[in-house]
């Protein structure tokens, strides 16, 4: 006699604060690291558009994807999203359940904007149904670098509470997002504010400042996050703090044949549109706008 194979019932729903407990026990099991009940209330609950949505068997969460909300750096300032914390419980891999969580969030979530920004791994290239001819693909060469030599440092050192007294030296310049004020609070003021430092870098009257997340006891480097000021010298204040400073984690568009650089890891974007467009209309802005490591969750594996 047939043993009747028992049908699976899924759910779909938004996540609730209440939801970390669940939230947390499957992102250890897919990441193997923990994550605060803090991280999670600050990244998808300090705004109403950014959010995670989930998918249940019952009670228990099996999947999930985080949606950040965001302002594409043009002259129309849209609302983009970028997704993050893509994941799936081992036992439910292969069955299409990602894939139907993405097409549900992008039905009822994403009709408010275009453009949806994606962070794939080796193992999931999922991408809400959207076709190969309307993402824009690129990637970064995640590197350490280890000091060279014995240089006078010509840079200096602040708190990042500073940041509130350089708020005229902030300029979005060329990066992909809108980079105010209000997105460097969000970013570093508002969460864990005691991680990151800023370094200043001046020569011929202007400053050029990167953001950075400190070592502390589980690693012995620092991580370049973003970067602010002058552009004009950007090249030359990265170049002192990779070189003339090492142990410092940072990323390029371009592999790099350094004998002081180690390569970490390489990590893919998709720059995904929702609705068809002619990307090479757009393709020149899009594929020329500058990411920081800070734009994504890529330093959380470098905990």
């Amino acid at each position: 006699m047939k043993k009747k194979i028992q049908k699976l019932t899924f759910s779909f729903r938004r996540l609730k604060l209440l939801d970390f407990g669940k939230f947390r026990k499957l992102f250890n099991h897919s990441f193997k690291k923990n994550i605060s009940y803090e991280f999670f209330k600050w990244r998808y609950f300090s705004k109403d558009s950014s959010f995670c949505y989930g998918v249940f068997n019952d009670s228990k969460l099996i999947a999930n994807v985080g949606i950040k909300s965001l302002i594409l750096n043009n002259k129309r300032k849209e609302f983009i999203y970028s997704r993050h914390s893509s994941m799936v419980l081992n036992n439910f891999r292969g069955q299409k359940i990602f894939s139907n969580l993405l097409n549900e969030v992008k039905k009822k979530k994403l009709n408010n904007s275009n453009i949806i920004l994606m962070w794939p791994n080796n193992k999931n290239f999922s991408n809400f149904g959207i076709s190969e001819s309307q993402i824009i693909k690129k990637f970064f060469y995640l590197y350490l670098s280890k000091k060279q030599k014995n240089f006078l440092d010509k840079t200096i050192n602040h708190n990042i509470i500073i940041l509130r007294n350089l708020k005229n030296k902030i300029r979005s310049n060329n990066s992909f997002l809108l980079k105010n004020f209000k997105y460097f609070k969000n970013r570093y003021l508002d969460y864990k504010k005691n991680d990151y430092y800023i370094n200043e870098f001046k020569k011929d009257g202007i400053s050029s400042f990167f953001i950075i997340k400190k070592k502390n006891r589980k690693r012995s480097y620092n991580v370049i996050l973003d970067h602010f000021g002058s552009n004009n010298i950007k090249s030359k204040h990265l170049k002192y703090l990779t070189d003339h400073q090492g142990n410092m984690v940072f990323w390029s568009r371009y592999k790099l044949k350094k004998n002081n650089y180690e390569l970490l890891n390489k990590i893919n974007l998709h720059i995904g549109f929702i609705s068809k467009i002619k990307i090479n209309k757009n393709y020149n802005f899009f594929s020329n706008k500058e990411f920081m490591i800070g734009d994504t969750d890529s330093f959380i594996d470098l905990e």
